[in-house]
């Protein structure tokens, strides 16, 4: 089995191992946010921590591969994980095309019975992993000093429910629909008597069209022209 089919291998495991442990995660996120509940520490730090591994990963496979071909001592730091011998890096010029060049670049592993073998892909795969790892590191180091110098929720606070945010966000479509819904006031509503106005509000109130202590403003209001 060469290089190349290793390499190959390993990336068609290693993604969808990641997608289906992102899956699985998401998916009980889901259904307990469905059950009216707020997903646990652990969901949260699953899913947070899946995803900071993807975005890892990336980066670590572009400074292996686009860096790696920009500057190849990016590729040959992790290539000796990849061979037990010598090294020896090998780069010619090509052309493909009239009035374009490029550089291709070879890695090579060099036995104690001096075989030589290309590692490439091998080195490649090697930097990969070695590059993610570190950004993971980094990255972890971040969030914890983020975590710490963020500012903490006062003793006696606790969070609100996922329940009691519905609720509130209930009671405000309602009172928005109410005054949406609410008539406006006939021309010559302020200028009846205090008896007419006094029935106009509670007729207002009675039907639900104002709430309790919009009512007992108005009515203040009027009483206080008297």
């Amino acid at each position: 089995m060469n290089d190349a089919t290793i390499f190959m291998m390993g990336m068609m495991l290693l993604g969808p191992a990641i997608i289906l442990v992102v899956g699985l995660i998401g998916r009980m996120t889901v259904r307990g946010i469905a059950k009216g509940a707020l997903p646990g520490p652990a969901a949260r730090w699953g899913c947070g921590l899946s995803v900071l591994l993807g975005i890892c990963a990336f980066c670590g496979l572009m400074v292996a591969t686009a860096g790696g071909a920009v500057h190849p001592p990016l590729v040959m730091t992790a290539a000796p994980y990849a061979c037990d011998g010598a090294l020896e890096l090998q780069s010619r010029d090509y052309s493909y095309k009239p009035g374009q060049q490029g550089v291709a670049r070879n890695i090579y592993c060099i036995g104690a019975d001096g075989e030589r073998r290309d590692i490439t892909l091998r080195a490649i795969g090697a930097a990969t992993i070695y590059y993610t790892l570190i950004c993971f590191a980094v990255a972890l180091v971040l969030l914890f000093l983020f975590r710490l110098l963020k500012p903490r929720r006062p003793a006696g606070i606790d969070s609100p429910s996922l329940a009691e945010l519905r609720q509130k966000m209930a009671d405000r479509l309602h009172t928005d629909a109410d005054i949406v819904r609410r008539p406006a006031a006939p021309p010559d509503a302020g200028g009846g008597s205090v008896e007419d106005r006094l029935r106009h509000l509670r007729s207002l109130r009675d039907g639900g069209l104002i709430s309790e202590a919009e009512y007992q403003a108005k009515r203040a209001e009027i009483l206080g022209g008297l």
